[in-house]
């Protein structure tokens, strides 16, 4: 039987994080705290640095450690830290630089020739790995579902059968017939206590829910940019009903999505994938809860730029993943709990549970003071105390977001090459080339680059994809070349890298050759689209292996369309996603849409992701398909009802 399920709660996850700090520092910790200033404080629990912590998924441990070299071109790339100890001065790979405030580490020469490679002199903002592991196993949690048990208790007081169950004792019980829920009565043979059980989903689908027939209605007018109080009144319902309604079709889709994307791709190979990834930024409304609105001689700022952070696949559009960078399920009091249990107030951010959370983004920083990089800040208790009088929850630093979402990723898809495709965006990039390290040393992941001129209007944009049209006709004709446009473009991109190469080699103290990049300039694309006006690719790995023709050929496939088409789609569908409207006084952005909670966000997105994955066709050679369709998972358009009713 079928068991009913239910959003998988943080007590019930399938991810667990050993507590990386023991029960001795913690004592030494609470002890040094009122003797030692920040700065000694901090350099004396840096160890953590270079940690790793322990997490465990279904009983299978990962060690999270994040803390190394970025840069593809140089010897420490993905190497933890370590220290040559029969070497002179017994040097260490990396050393930790910067203020207080600001750490990288930073890689060091070590004169020894039986080391292959050359030392790339890179800098990288170090991360906490206890944060990256708890990051993990929050999207887990909020992806998740269980089963839904109940607690019984089949004997009076005194049974002599009270140790049985109908479940490992049918013949000591009668069967009683149904509740009004259609859940299955049961009757103790020896002391006549009746008990109900819980439905199965055959025996009751609906279990406490009403107005089960505006389902299919609901999710219609969720993904087709319906306001919450048009649906409110449109549909004759309250707005708990709406919210629990959303939480019921949330399920539903993380129930459809076990079945028809997790399961099938553990049973996919694919032989190439090429993967855009990106970051969308909306706006929510920071509002205060009931009856914390007295006092309002301190305030937060009634905005908050909120990320969400999405990877699709170019070719089929098909969205794997799409994370909300918000942390609804913590409030003050658990960050004010851990700092005093942690002392995390006067640690350096790699070594603090919380470092995923940005702080900057609450008190009473100016706008221009806002960010979203690695960058340390201060915890400030004043802050957070009035945090509380607002809805709960946290903004996660999009950095953390987007590593755990590659991990899960990594963890998911089984290709023998995938090529990512980003924005010059070095939060994207780090989470990149930090989870996907050895696949990138063994050539099986490459990361390239794409950006365009977002400032160009639609006529300008226009005016520029003419020219570039033009430049490649005339290029080809001067050359007699009579080939397709592509080809051409393919041999004006190779033209270009055999004139202005992409890496050098250098000799190491191995007396081996070791390639480095040489070019700094991206490379302007000979077709761009006719939105974008330019577009410029580069390459972030080792490419040195392949001639500039099959460079060109892979530089050629390098776009962000099906990440901002996807994202197109999603701000069209979904309201609280939609762009500020403009005030009726033209003297200021309206942001009425905005949602307050982004909790109901992550709801939506995944409703929405569900629905362009599997129900939402276009055209392609011909035909509607769907993305699941041209990726394999499916083979035919799914409707609403089938995401809301299979069973």
């Amino acid at each position: 039987m079928t068991k009913l399920k239910k959003l998988t709660q943080k007590h019930e996850s399938r991810a667990k994080v050993e507590f990386p700090v023991t029960d001795l520092e913690l004592v030494q910790r609470a002890h040094d705290y009122s003797l030692l200033d920040p700065v000694s404080f901090g350099k004396k629990y840096r160890h953590h640095l270079f940690k790793g912590v322990v997490l465990k998924i279904d009983g299978t441990e990962h060690i999270i450690q994040a803390n190394f070299c970025t840069n593809p071109f140089c010897q420490w790339y993905g190497l933890p830290q370590h220290k040559y100890e029969t070497l002179k001065g017994k040097p260490s790979r990396y050393k930790l630089e910067g203020s207080y405030g600001i750490k990288r580490i930073a890689c060091n020469y070590i004169s020894d020739k039986n080391l292959k490679g050359a030392v790339v002199m890179s800098k990288v903002h170090v991360v906490s790995n206890w944060s990256l592991a708890e990051e993990i196993k929050r999207l887990i949690d909020i992806n998740s579902i269980s089963p839904l048990e109940g607690d019984y208790d089949f004997h009076n007081q005194g049974c002599i059968s009270k140790d049985s169950t109908p479940f490992n004792n049918p013949q000591g019980f009668y069967k009683r017939g149904k509740s009004t829920s259609n859940s299955q009565k049961y009757q103790c043979k020896a002391c006549g206590k009746y008990t109900n059980v819980l439905p199965g989903v055959r025996e009751s689908f609906s279990y406490h829910q009403k107005k089960n027939d505006i389902l299919p209605r609901f999710m219609m007018q969720i993904v087709n940019r319906n306001p919450v109080t048009r649906t409110l009144e449109q549909l004759n319902i309250g707005a708990s009903t709406y919210y629990h309604k959303l939480e019921w079709v949330y399920r539903r889709c993380l129930e459809f999505l076990e079945k028809h994307e997790t399961q099938k791709l553990k049973s996919m190979k694919f032989r190439t994938l090429w993967l855009n990834t990106d970051k969308l930024i909306y706006n929510l409304n920071n509002v205060r809860k009931k009856g914390k609105g007295i006092d309002y001689s301190e305030q937060e700022r009634p905005l908050f730029p909120t990320y969400v952070v999405a990877t699709v696949d170019e070719f089929s559009r098909y969205a794997f993943r799409t994370d909300v960078a918000f942390d609804y399920n913590v409030c003050s009091d658990d960050i004010l709990q851990d700092i005093e249990d942690l002392k995390e107030d006067k640690l350096y951010s790699f070594a603090q549970k919380n470092a995923r959370y940005r702080y900057s983004y609450y008190g009473k920083r100016k706008k221009d003071e806002l960010h979203d990089s690695l960058v340390e800040d201060t915890i400030d208790s004043k802050d957070l105390e009035l945090r509380k009088a607002y809805v709960d929850g946290f903004h996660v630093n999009s950095g953390y977001t987007a590593y755990a979402q590659q991990w899960l990723l990594k963890k998911q898809l089984n290709a023998n090459k995938i090529n990512f495709v980003c924005d010059d965006d070095d939060s994207l990039k780090n989470a990149i080339l930090r989870v996907y390290s050895d696949e990138i040393k063994d050539g099986k992941v490459d990361l390239f680059t794409c950006v365009h001129d977002k400032t160009l209007k639609t006529d300008e944009a226009f005016k520029e994809y003419v020219r570039a049209s033009q430049e490649l006709k005339e290029w080809q004709e001067s050359l007699g070349l009579k080939i397709s446009a592509r080809e051409a473009a393919i041999l004006m991109l190779a033209d270009d890298i055999a004139e202005n190469p992409i890496y050098s080699f250098v000799k190491t103290a191995s007396d081996e050759l070791h390639p480095i990049k040489v070019r700094t300039i991206p490379i302007e694309h000979p077709t761009p689209f006719l939105d974008e006006g330019f577009r410029y690719v580069d390459c972030e790995t080792d490419l040195s292996r392949l001639t500039p023709h099959e460079v060109a050929k892979l530089l050629y496939n390098v776009n962000l369309r099906a990440i901002n088409t996807y994202f197109n789609q999603i701000r069209r569908r979904v309201s609280i996603l939609e762009r500020p409207l403009e005030g009726g006084r033209g003297d200021g952005k309206s942001y009425i849409y905005a949602n307050f909670n982004p909790k109901y966000a992550q709801y939506m997105l995944t409703i929405v992701r569900t629905y362009i994955n599997f129900c939402d066709t276009y055209k392609y050679q011909g035909k509607k398909v769907t993305p699941a369709m041209r990726l394999g998972l499916a083979d035919k358009p799914f409707t609403v009802h089938d995401i809301l009713y299979f069973k």
